[in-house]
């Protein structure tokens, strides 16, 4: 996986984690239709259910995001645009880290960056990290 598809992923995971909505595998149509009224109500800026869902890999979509699309996404979690997440998140070099979040029903494995972390969880890291440079 390049850096590029990892920050994706981060980006991801990090929407799954401020949502609450638990693993995006699992959404359905409606969630991108509210998300994508979240975002616009917290950013100002329009992104449709489908440009959603095929940054989510949900349809089938040859291109990459364009710029718009990627600074929107970040700009919801709190950064700037898309350059100062990369700058704050491996512009150059990408880690992972496997979390164990450990609930009332067990262990659920993630994949998160160690910046920023998840707040109001308990958290046990088992960290391996997987440096990827360019």
């Amino acid at each position: 996986m390049n850096t590029f598809e990892l920050l994706i992923q981060k980006t991801i995971k990090l929407y799954e984690s401020n949502t609450g909505w638990g693993d995006s595998d699992e959404w359905t149509n409606q969630d991108f239709v509210i998300l994508s009224e979240k975002i616009q109500e917290r950013t100002g800026e329009a992104l449709s259910h489908i440009t959603l869902k095929r940054v989510w890999g949900k349809v089938k979509y040859d291109s990459l995001p364009n710029t718009h699309t990627l600074d929107t996404l970040v700009q919801f979690l709190g950064y700037e645009n898309w350059r100062d997440f990369r700058s704050q998140n491996g512009n150059r070099t990408a880690s992972i880290i496997t979390v164990k979040q450990i609930n009332g029903n067990g262990c659920d494995d993630t994949i998160i960056d160690n910046n920023p972390a998840p707040k109001k969880k308990t958290w046990i890291l088992k960290v391996f990290y997987l440096l990827q440079s360019w």
